[in-house]
């Protein structure tokens, strides 16, 4: 069930990208604030329903939990920002790249924090997938380091999660809990400067933006399931999934263009990921973890 959690969470972000072209009369700012603050709201409703409330409450007292869910949280809100800068400074390229190079860092955690090992058949699929990511950033004019940023956060936040204790629900709750009190602040301040586009475009748009909320925990309830009961090494390759769909998405559907050098790139990265599950298949590396 691990991998299929990560798998499915991959294929919705690959996907998500139609329903965020919805949004694009938000502000990139003001839509990640909403992201927390819908977010926390529709945790709050689950745990509720799950009767979990308890044990997220509780956790705050614990200065172990806390500690890491403090990162983990700092590292979540530091990811989304690199993103949405990227995205709006005209380094969508450098954004993009930053998904590429996110399973590096997570299989360098998987083999530093968690002891990890890696067969021959493995190494090589991770030799593939490098000379893949190469190539796409050696066609970038400058140091890319939103990408590499990026790819920090997200592969840290991986080996971060693997450390709590707590459920699936509380732990989220948890992080968009502490993420929370700055979104509200920032909300309330661009309002007081009248650039809030909410309540500007009628109850249906303010409904869309409402859903963020749901839009954002599907995925991030279904990682927060795989990544502890998947290994780091594994939940890596498969992350490949979501931004080689995006580039699909982006070459078939808004019709950007694809290069050879693309091509031989991504040839590279899947030629990886096909011999790294084939690997998986035969030895199954799964570590399942009780409870949820």
């Amino acid at each position: 069930m691990g991998k299929l959690a990560a798998i499915g969470c991959y294929v919705y972000w690959g996907l998500i990208v139609f329903y965020w072209t919805w949004l694009d009369k938000v502000k990139s700012e003001e839509l990640l604030m909403h992201r927390v603050v819908w977010t926390l709201v529709a945790m709050v409703f689950i745990m509720y329903i799950r009767g979990t409330l308890s044990e997220y409450a509780k956790a705050f007292r614990d200065k172990e939990i806390l500690k890491w869910h403090i990162a983990a949280a700092a590292l979540l809100a530091l990811n989304w920002y690199l993103f949405v800068y990227g995205v709006t400074n005209g380094r969508i390229t450098d954004a993009s790249l930053g998904y590429f190079l996110c399973p590096f860092v997570t299989i360098f955690w998987g083999r530093v924090a968690e002891k990890e090992t890696l067969s021959i058949a493995q190494k090589i699929a991770i030799g593939l997938a490098a000379v893949g990511v190469g190539r796409l950033a050696w066609g970038m004019e400058d140091f890319p380091y939103i990408a590499t940023g990026i790819a920090f956060t997200w592969g840290t936040y991986s080996m971060v999660k693997k450390r709590t204790r707590l459920g699936v629900f509380s732990s989220l709750g948890m992080e968009v809990t502490l993420l929370a009190p700055f979104a509200l602040v920032a909300l309330f301040w661009f309002g007081s400067r009248d650039k809030l586009v909410w309540g500007t475009l009628g109850t249906a748009h303010d409904w869309l933006i409402v859903s963020t909320g749901v839009a954002t925990l599907i995925p991030l309830l279904l990682y927060s399931y795989a990544v502890r009961r998947v290994s780091l090494t594994t939940m890596g390759l498969l992350q490949y999934i979501m931004p080689t769909m995006a580039l699909l998405i982006a070459v078939f559907v808004f019709k950007e263009p694809f290069g050879t050098d693309r091509a031989f790139a991504f040839a590279c990265i899947w030629l990886g990921l096909a011999l790294y599950g084939f690997e998986s298949i035969r030895n199954s590396p799964v570590r399942p973890v009780a409870g949820v």
